[in-house]
């Protein structure tokens, strides 16, 4: 059952969309919390390589699967989190070749994965990372998440 403040919220634009609207409980809170390392993001970046590459050079990406990382706590947000390594799952990735020192990478990987730290490995501190697989110096231009892969709230009936 639609909520009225979600047809309303519908009706006000045609640039946002809201669906499932409800209100929930504590419990489903704590539920959804639980879950989030088992939920996925995906992702596509802009690649710069320091090294001349052509499209047989990037072409093993597309094979790699599960892919198991670790990642101590970032340079960027040590002074926000707690030092730590984390384990994480790049569970796939693609590769479209640009040009002889850009690609475009697309990535699914377990939440809570930082993919700036993957792509240039932070003085070393994400091992392995895509510097360390292409065996040269790699860096990021741009990052977008395409998708956050979870099923939560639960759908309402229309």
């Amino acid at each position: 059952m639609k909520t009225q403040l979600g047809i309303t919220i519908n009706n006000s634009s045609d640039k946002i969309r809201v669906r499932d609207l409800q209100i929930v409980t504590r419990e489903a809170v704590s539920r959804m919390k639980e879950g989030e390392e088992e939920k996925t993001k995906s992702y596509s970046a802009l690649i710069w390589t320091a090294k001349s590459i052509d499209k047989s050079d990037i072409e093993f990406i597309n094979d790699i699967k599960e892919l198991k990382i670790n990642q101590k706590t970032p340079l960027r947000v040590l002074h926000r989190r707690p030092l730590a390594v984390r384990p994480r799952v790049i569970h796939t990735m693609r590769v479209e070749f640009a040009d002889e020192h850009h690609f475009r990478l697309y990535l699914k990987t377990q939440a809570g994965t930082y993919i700036k730290e993957f792509i240039h490995g932070d003085f070393g501190r994400t091992k392995p990372n895509l510097s360390i697989l292409m065996n040269t110096v790699t860096d990021i231009l741009e990052l977008d998440v395409e998708s956050v892969d979870v099923d939560w709230p639960p759908a309402i009936e229309d």
